[in-house]
């Protein structure tokens, strides 16, 4: 009598790469937030912050992707990021300054692969595979 042979599925490189991207994201925003904290009020560090939670919280949800994560997980990181990724465009081409611009860029340069990865078809057989 064989015991039932268990596979373990891996995670694909397209939902790793997102997971990363976030990630990486994330500590590039903790990286920009503390470079330009000392030159700003509490209004413009507040205006620097705001979507920056956002992308945290992001990379919060990444950590889970590996485990028992389903669609709603991947869903809700997608809506976040378009929530992260449309106002920087015009925050891109208003900029006031190199700081300003390059806070921008980053969110965008590191976000839109992010929206793109989750929306392959690999990422989501990965989000609604069997349990």
């Amino acid at each position: 009598m064989s015991s039932p042979t268990r596979t373990d599925p891996t995670m694909p490189c397209q939902v790793r790469a997102a997971q990363l991207l976030l990630l990486g994201l994330a500590l590039a925003g903790l990286v920009v937030i503390l470079a330009l904290s000392d030159s700003l009020t509490s209004y413009g560090l507040g205006d620097l912050m705001a979507p920056w939670i956002l992308v945290w919280v992001c990379a919060l949800l990444a950590l889970r992707y590996g485990g028992s994560a389903r669609g709603g997980v991947r869903i809700t990181t997608i809506v976040v990021m378009v929530f992260v990724v449309l106002p920087s465009f015009s925050k891109a081409l208003g900029a006031a300054g190199p700081a300003e611009f390059v806070d921008a860029a980053l969110r965008i340069v590191l976000g839109l692969p992010v929206i793109v990865l989750l929306f392959l078809p690999e990422t989501t057989a990965w989000f609604d595979r069997a349990k």
